[in-house]
């Protein structure tokens, strides 16, 4: 009963049991003098040689790790973003095309393509706000898994340096700055799948300066009825010099690019009535093109107590989408197309993106406790030129619904203090302020009526936010285990664009989290597990709703969930890991509370072992049923998935993989929503899905050189 109280507790009113139970312990204190223990154990979430683990010993949450490149290289993804699912508890689906951006799901949300899971790739920011298709949408494709060194993941709104659309979680992704050596990859597959992957690097000045260079071309039909014909192309840059033993500086080119023909999901019914094979489409110019060139850099400069880290970026950006998911309630007579059936829309969006910021820790060995004080900001601009809504049929545009331009701007300042007063205790307290500012100039249609002229919007609004965190942690058993209290205020971001509607939406939408979680690594027999009791609370889930160009009110929220996660290999090579994660979620306060394509329970394990040159893995993932109306009267069905492969090392130089994706060959969904569509001559409301890839073979050679 205590946990349930626990959970229903006013925010603020948590902040304070925290705090007063940290000052409980604080007369413990004055025991502390002479323990020595390394300051870097304040803040690091290290991965160990001995266990790469799924999450660490040493944050300030249990619901906190890294992955490490051994981690990530045994993930096998069928797409390139499906390694990012070696983060526990979170699923990465697809649902329009592979150039499309992913649909993420973690802790109970249906995240859409990010509007509450911060990406940062390479330093620069994947989420977009006031995107054409969503808010925050986040397009990770152009991530390329032979180069990853990490994948940091922070979940809840309790970390100071998150802000905007963090609020579920965070990823930090990065790539090695060198390869021991080169890389030559050939694979191919079923459904005219081929790609190919040259990587190398090079070193200068005594090893001090590194330039890693990759490049990538994917192209796919997949088992669409309507070939998918996805062409992509994929660069990477990366120079790293080493001035001297305190500074360093990285500076990255990404480079990406990807066009496709795509097959939007289509109703149950259509497929049940035979008017459409399961793999078939109602609209065969559905598609789209995208693409994005990035520069980022990075400066780090280590004093004798402290770490000073600069960092910036720029990024170009653009993405055409067409899209139907409804095929025929149009009335297209006013587009000069009478009689022709077809509802599809183009969303384009054209924008550049730059920003930066600074982050400077000290680290200070006081009398009596350790200290770490970390102050910063980051500042982001969002020049969009335009994001816009168009009525189209066979990819002709022939009516604007809304186009705007608008230029937005993020200051974050944050300041996170971390005390070690004693060696079995950590306090970490801090403070994040937010402002947003946005001018816009545009039009919209706002009453559907394609005879009467677009109403024109314009104007500035700003907001701000400051979002306060408090983490507490004990070690009892001699640092191989941590218990964990947190609490932390977050938000995101509305669609800028519904702030300038006849019903405009609050720019900044808060959230609430706060959990409670053990967990326990012993590096000597290479086990780590956690468990973790978390809850999350929204304002509201207003979501800008790029199908339509409105913004859609969704009531307040609450998401109470348990999270159970764990690891293990041994020095005979075999390997394990899973998770667990079970979620209710609910809107506040309506009898009718079902969150739509919200996932209450989910889980996955992985599987390895290694003889010799010889290894074979295996994947278990299941994603339960979700509500796709409010009263539950319609619900999602679950998915259960296994891959199998298999490597074998012919030789120093070669290696050869084999993987059988979907290996029982189930009809799995990748998405499933309720809506309404025309079919058989007339309107309907009903399950409309897209279907997961059937079961398929890859092969994959590569040469190291």
């Amino acid at each position: 009963m205590w946990l349930r109280d626990f959970f229903w507790m006013d925010f603020y009113m948590k902040l304070i049991v925290f705090g007063l139970c940290g000052l409980a312990l604080m007369p413990r204190i004055s025991s502390a003098h002479g323990i020595h223990f390394d300051s870097q154990e304040l803040d690091e979430v290290s991965v160990t040689e001995s266990i790469e683990a799924i999450h660490t010993l040493g944050g300030i949450t249990s619901s906190q790790g890294i992955l490490g490149a051994r981690r990530l290289a045994n993930q096998n993804p069928a797409r390139s973003s499906d390694v990012l699912e070696a983060v526990p508890g979170l699923n990465v689906t697809q649902h329009s095309g592979g150039g499309k951006a992913n649909q993420y799901f973690l802790r109970g949300f249906s995240l859409d393509h990010g509007t509450d899971l911060s990406i940062n790739f390479l330093g620069a920011p994947l989420n977009l706000p006031g995107h054409a298709h969503g808010q925050g949408y986040a397009d990770s494709n152009m991530i390329i898994p032979e180069l990853l060194s990490r994948v940091e993941y922070r979940k809840g709104p309790y970390f100071a340096q998150d802000g905007d659309f963090s609020s579920a979680g965070s990823l930090n992704i990065d790539y090695v700055s060198e390869l021991k050596r080169g890389l030559a990859s050939l694979s191919v597959g079923e459904f005219g799948y081929r790609r190919g992957l040259l990587a190398n690097s090079v070193s200068f000045n005594e090893d001090q300066t590194k330039l890693l260079y990759a490049f990538e071309l994917t192209d796919n039909d997949g088992p669409w009825e309507v070939a998918e014909n996805q062409y992509k192309y994929n660069a990477l840059l990366k120079l790293s010099h080493r001035i001297d033993s305190s500074k360093r500086f990285e500076l990255q080119y990404s480079g990406y690019e990807s066009q496709w023909t795509s097959t939007d999901h289509i109703p149950v019914d259509a497929v049940n009535q035979g008017l459409v094979g399961r793999f078939g489409s109602l609209d065969p110019t559905a598609g789209g093109f995208t693409q994005r060139h990035a520069v980022s850099g990075n400066f780090t400069l280590a004093w004798d107590q402290s770490i000073t880290q600069l960092r910036a970026y720029l990024a170009d950006y653009k993405l055409n989408l067409f899209s139907d998911f409804t095929y025929g309630l149009r009335d297209n007579t006013a587009l000069g197309r009478p009689g022709v059936i077809s509802d599809q829309f183009n969303q384009f969006d054209s924008r550049v993106t730059f920003g930066g910021g600074v982050t400077h820790t000290l680290f200070e060995n006081l009398s009596f406790m350790r200290s770490q004080l970390a102050v910063g900001f980051d500042y982001r601009v969002d020049d969009v030129n335009p994001a816009g809504l168009y009525d189209t049929i066979a990819r002709e545009r022939l009516a604007t619904r809304s186009e705007d331009s608008f230029e937005q701007s993020n200051l974050g300042i944050f300041v996170s203090q971390q005390l070690l007063p004693v060696s079995w205790l950590k306090l970490t307290g801090g403070l994040r302020y937010d402002q947003f500012d946005v001018d816009l100039n545009g039009q919209f249609d706002d009453d559907e009526d394609l005879t009467t002229p677009n109403v024109t919007r314009s104007g500035s609004r700003n907001d701000q936010q400051f979002s306060p965190k408090f983490s507490a942690s004990i070690t009892p058993f001699e640092h191989d285990t941590e218990l964990f209290l947190s609490i932390g205020r977050g938000f995101h971001s509305n669609d800028p664009r519904g702030l300038f509607t006849a019903n405009p939406v609050d720019y900044i939408v808060n959230t609430r989290g706060s959990e409670v979680g053990v967990k326990t690594t012993n590096t000597s027999r290479n086990l780590s597990a956690s468990a973790t009791l978390f809850q999350l609370e929204s304002d509201s889930e207003l979501v800008f709703v790029g199908d339509a160009g409105t913004t859609e009110p969704r009531g307040a929220t609450k998401r109470n969930g348990l999270e159970l996660i764990a690891s293990y290999f041994n020095k005979t090579g075999f390997e394990i890991d899973g998770f667990v994660t079970l979620v209710d979620a609910r809107f506040v306060g309506v009898q009718d509370n079902g969150i739509p394509n919200a996932i209450e329970e989910s889980a996955a394990v992985s599987l390895g072992q290694t003889w010799g040159n010889f290894k074979v893995g295996y994947k278990l993932k299941y994603v339960g049923s979700a509500p796709l109306v409010e009263d539950r009267s319609i619900e999602s069905d679950s998915v259960i998935n296994s891959d199998l492969f298999f490597n074998f090392k012919v030789n120093k130089d070669l290696s050869l993989n084999l993987s059988i994706f979907n290996l029982f060959d189930r009809d799995n969904s990748d998405i499933q929503y309720a809506q309404d569509y025309f079919l058989a001559g007339s309107p309907a409301f009903g399950k409309t899905f897209h279907p997961s890839l059937p079961r398929h073979v890859r092969l994959t050679a590569n040469l190291q050189f």
